[in-house]
């Protein structure tokens, strides 16, 4: 049932968007009449009231050669030219021809006005927007030879280099005279005067541009930093991809800015605008996709459903793909197609919004309801786009957009963050608690040495090492000499100081990583030495045998006690057809050897051979 509500949602959202855009996407006839004909009596306008007049409506208009600005107004005062709305694209004029398909050349507009005869209240006249070049001329109607050239942008001849957007020039004249337009058309489908022009106060247009480049400078301002924010909370937390994609929303949504403010053309000059508009509409690709990525992140919380984003991607990288390399004019004329795109991508999301409202998926409503902003700014503009008439709310709708998502994501992520610092702290408890077990097991409560049982694997792990060393195993045994007189005499706490300062100058020991030194039991220690010699393994125990018999503990009960330990080594060659029990109990036989013997001292094994060899010897001698 959810299912079939969602899709019943998405299809009635493209039949209704279908129905708003077919009326409107076509281009309008050039040739068209309006109530407003090509004469204009401006003499009683309020401009001191700061009111502006737009000139909209009919306007002679001649195609097909440049009329010098006199010869067009002996034209239209003699009704020798045709009548077109302004604003409007003349593509679909009768001047098109299959060998021209677009309409190119040049185009004259003539339009009568009559200017306020005082010159109390300084005028200009600002063209929003004409396409492709264009230049402007005054011709007063008490003389019709002398032309005034108010200005113009692009050049009309030669290699054509296209007119910036939104140009102001003064307007010194007074009474009645005839304004006229010649524009020159070559680079995209549509041409002509596609915003309507303007006389107002100069002052109050000035303030107006300085307002509106204040408004576009903290629109470019608010996007790089909420562009910014964002990445930094991805770098921060990858886990959602909402940040990242958000990020990409609005470096997109920054560069339309950039583009839509006329900086590219301030900074590299006009002759950027075929490529600026290459990437206006690749901009408008990429802002609809990665806002469809956006949407799957920010609801489920991860690109669960990769089969519309993937779709959507490929169509939109050979979209982009086509924009960037085919002909402009080619690219103007599909502009519709790109709206298509766009609506077929709000469809997705509409669809994907009503799924995860049905599921009650925690923000559903927001997240749904939010995308309302930008989407009606949307519409707004694409009808603007077509009907040449409106004012564009999509940046203002972004911004607002991405600043509330950005808002709700950052506290997403902070509380992702915060229960993921809360995990981190909880698994290194957990993680020291196992350690802690690990040690009760393996440790020696007293000395803080490995126990008997870890003696054990380690000597086994250590007994399957040998045959893969150069130098087989040593094992040490060694035990505190008379240790059962200090607890006799001084008592058990007195011996258990002097099992940790043992204990202690053992560890202090500089010994190998891979060696071992354990509690074997009572005041008995041994060391496991892999991949050592006899004679390296007499050293190592001579020098922790002098350091024991230098060590001064200090007992319980202001006690001083220095004792002695004697050592036994023993040692196998790699490959040994000896038994690890075997080296034990030879380690053990060299210690009880260096007990009795004297005490505090080492004796190896090897040794006892020797010397009983030796004894047999003497014995042999003497019964000779």
């Amino acid at each position: 049932m959810h299912r079939k509500l969602a899709r019943a949602i998405f299809y009635a959202a493209m039949v209704v968007a279908a129905c708003v855009l077919l009326p409107v996407s076509g281009s309008a006839p050039a040739l068209t009449h309006s109530d407003l004909g090509p004469e204009r009596d401006l003499s009683t306008f309020p401009f001191d009231a700061r009111e502006k007049a737009q000139l909209r409506g009919d306007w002679w208009f001649y195609f097909g050669g440049r009329l010098t600005p006199q010869e067009a107004v002996a034209a239209a005062i003699s009704n020798e030219l045709d009548l077109l709305h302004v604003p409007d694209d003349w593509q679909e004029a009768e001047t098109a021809s299959d060998t021209n398909p677009y309409a190119h050349g040049t185009g004259t507009y003539v339009l009568n006005v009559t200017l306020p005869y005082s010159k109390g209240t300084p005028l200009a006249i600002t063209f929003p927007r004409v396409a492709d070049a264009y230049e402007v001329f005054w011709i007063p109607a008490n003389d019709l030879t002398r032309a005034n050239r108010i200005g113009g942008s692009g050049e009309m001849e030669g290699q054509i280099q296209v007119s910036l957007i939104n140009q102001t020039y003064a307007l010194d004249q007074i009474g009645e005279g005839y304004l006229v337009v010649q524009v020159r058309k070559e680079l995209q489908s549509y041409g002509g005067i596609l915003r309507t022009p303007i006389i107002a106060d100069a002052a109050y247009l000035q303030s107006d541009a300085h307002l509106d480049r204040i408004i576009e400078g903290a629109i470019i301002g608010i996007t790089l930093l909420v562009a910014a924010l964002n990445l930094f909370l991805f770098v921060v937390y990858r886990k959602d991809p909402a940040t990242l994609l958000l990020a990409l929303v609005s470096f997109a949504f920054l560069l339309r800015s950039v583009i839509l403010a006329g900086t590219l053309e301030m900074v590299f000059g006009p002759g950027i605008r075929p490529l600026r508009i290459r990437i206006e509409y690749a901009d408008i690709i990429l802002v609809a996709w990665a806002g469809y990525a956006l949407q799957q992140a920010l609801v489920w919380r991860r690109l669960s459903d990769l089969g519309g984003p993937l779709v959507t991607g490929v169509l939109a990288m050979l979209g982009g793909a086509i924009v960037l390399t085919a002909p402009l004019p080619f690219v103007t004329e599909q502009l519709f197609i790109i709206q298509m795109y766009c609506v077929i991508i709000f469809g997705l999301i509409l669809r994907t919004s009503v799924r995860a409202i049905t599921k009650r998926v925690t923000d559903a409503w927001f997240y749904t309801l939010g995308w309302f902003v930008p989407l009606l700014a949307g519409v707004n503009d694409i009808i603007v786009t077509n009907t040449y008439h409106g004012v564009y709310m999509a940046n203002h709708a972004f911004v607002l957009f991405i600043c509330a998502y950005s808002l709700k994501v950052s506290r997403r992520v902070t509380s992702a963050v915060s229960r993921a610092e809360v995990l981190d702290l909880e698994r290194s408890n957990l993680q020291q608690l196992h350690q802690d077990a690990l040690d009760t097991g393996s440790r020696d409560h007293l000395t803080g040495l490995l126990n008997r049982q870890a003696f054990d694997n380690e000597f086994s792990l250590a007994w399957r090492e040998k045959d893969y060393s150069d130098q087989g195993i040593s094992l040490v045994i060694f035990d505190i000499d008379h240790f059962k007189i200090v607890n006799d005499t001084y008592g058990h706490p007195a011996g258990d100081d002097v099992l940790r300062a043992v204990a202690n100058l053992v560890q202090a020991t500089n010994l190998r990583r891979a060696d071992r030194v354990c509690r074997y039991g009572g005041e008995e220690f041994v060391m496991i030495l892999p991949d050592t010699t006899c004679e390296n393994a007499k050293v190592v125990a001579e020098r922790m045998r002098n350091g024991i018999a230098a060590l001064t503990t200090e007992c319980t009960g202001n006690i001083s006690l220095r004792v002695t330990a004697s050592f036994g080594i023993a040692c196998a060659d790699p490959n040994s057809n000896l038994e690890s029990r075997e080296l034990l109990l030879r380690a053990d036989e060299a210690l009880y050897h260096a007990k009795s013997t004297g005490r505090n001292r080492s004796a190896t094994y090897k040794q006892i051979i020797e010397e009983g060899a030796e004894a047999s010897g003497d014995d042999f001698k003497a019964a000779s």
